[in-house]
């Protein structure tokens, strides 16, 4: 894929955050089958990516430590589908909410995802795209230590969201590792 599409969209990003807290987030996964919301089974996918945030908002509030993120990220997946190799590239681009149920940035926390994201091919696998723009979801949990340190994990979904039909949309997993700065 166009991944000087997606360096183009972390350099935007940080132009635009330059004094923001930001992170480098390396993630690494598999695809998933069709239990939760795609139609067909991308189970066989390995998939590596990296994503950019940087953190533009954060509310202290009773209920917890609440932060907005914007996040690019690109991923790439592959697997092997009737003895031919095939690759997926997705570039995202999309706010991040985040929740720590502490009033400080440690310990366990939520996070959930919505926005744009770019396919590079409509067919992968079993799975028949029916366009290249697509809706990007993600949901995550994590954990950050005291000295910065954040390990997380989510599950990513894409799909047209019915705005054209049909909506296969497929799903992956991946565990992840921030880096701060």
């Amino acid at each position: 894929m166009k991944l000087p599409a997606a360096l183009v969209c972390c350099l935007l990003i940080t132009t635009l955050t330059a004094q923001a807290e930001q992170e480098v987030i390396l993630s690494a996964g598999k695809g998933l089958g069709n239990a939760l919301m795609q139609r067909d089974s991308i189970a066989s996918a390995e998939m590596a990516g990296v994503n950019y945030s940087a953190k533009f908002a954060e509310f202290p509030l009773d209920s917890g430590l609440w932060q907005w993120w914007v996040q690019g990220s690109y991923s790439q997946l592959q697997l092997t589908d009737d003895g031919e190799q095939q690759e997926q590239n997705v570039t995202e681009l999309k706010p991040v909410l985040r929740w720590y149920p502490r009033s400080t940035a440690e310990g366990l926390f939520g996070e959930a995802g919505v926005g744009a994201a770019y396919l590079s091919e409509k067919s992968f696998g079993d799975i028949e795209l029916t366009t290249h723009g697509n809706f990007a979801l993600h949901f995550g949990a994590g954990y950050r230590l005291r000295n910065g340190a954040v390990a997380s994990v989510r599950y990513s979904h894409f799909s047209n969201a019915y705005t054209n039909t049909p909506n296969p949309g497929f799903d992956f997993a991946s565990l992840n590792w921030h880096f701060n700065f």
